[in-house]
């Protein structure tokens, strides 16, 4: 699916998402992921937009590596969901978080009822990717630790052997991360920092009406704030006589997508 640009303005404005006659997805605000938790934001975020892990191996296990490997994103989150109790939990949760309704899950029949039964809003697979598609744009998601990597001393076998595939996979992706950080003089800037810093900025924000704006309407803010100090640097820069490579004069008025690497 694409994402309009009146889809956009609903992120920015806090206006839900319809998702066709199945649910909504609400942008949440800064207030309202700082009231559950950052913590438990981002694990919410993890459960609702998990994936599979590429290759799954469960060592003197092979029927059942060769049954995981054979499940769809889909498929596989709804049987680690119907398999752990924890797992489940979360998931539900999440769902209660962005679409403020009540879920049931089913592996048997490969649905997500939301909402009351007798109303039948039906989440398929394939709208389930378009929920997540929708999801990850709200949000800004960069990649993060999903809950079913969280291992439990009770937990089966089977399924500790598959959470610690899924902490490795997590674990890698967050060394090379941290790497690109570092390459580009980054440190370990929290949420904390960047609200703090934003609401110094002169944009009619502060420490008391920060918290209504939208996590998406957030890291708008943050990112066109870069754009704007670097064009201003930049230009000040030209206008001494630097010599400046192409690009670095890019206008701070452009496009949000697109733009992760500037």
């Amino acid at each position: 699916m694409n994402l309009t640009d009146s889809d956009v303005l609903k992120f920015l404005k806090g206006t839900p998402i319809l998702l066709d006659d199945i649910c909504a997805i609400y942008p949440a605000t800064l207030g309202e992921i700082t009231d559950i938790g950052y913590d438990t934001f981002q694990e919410y975020l993890g459960a609702i937009t998990a994936k599979k892990p590429e290759k799954i191996v469960i060592k003197g296990e092979k029927e059942f590596t060769s049954f995981l490997n054979k499940l769809t994103d889909f498929q596989y989150i709804l049987f680690l969901a119907t398999m752990d109790i924890d797992i489940q939990t979360t998931l539900k949760d999440s769902f209660q978080f962005f679409c403020h309704e009540e879920i049931m899950l089913s592996f048997d029949t490969e649905q997500i009822i939301i909402g009351p039964i007798e109303e039948q809003h039906i989440l398929t697979e394939e709208k389930f990717y378009d929920l997540q598609y929708i999801i990850r744009h709200m949000y800004f998601l960069e990649e993060m630790e999903d809950s079913s990597s969280q291992i439990r001393k009770d937990d089966d076998p089977r399924v500790r052997a598959i959470k610690e595939k899924i902490a490795r996979d997590n674990k890698k992706r967050e060394e090379i991360r941290k790497k690109q950080l570092a390459s580009e003089g980054e440190t370990d800037i929290k949420l904390s920092d960047l609200v703090g810093s934003l609401s110094l900025n002169d944009c009619g924000l502060n420490i008391g009406n920060i918290w209504n704006i939208t996590y998406y309407a957030f890291h708008d803010q943050l990112r066109r704030m870069g754009w704007r100090d670097q064009f201003n640097i930049n230009h000040r820069a030209a206008l001494a006589g630097a010599k400046l490579e192409n690009g670095q004069l890019k206008h701070w008025i452009r496009s949000i997508n697109n733009s992760k690497n500037d």
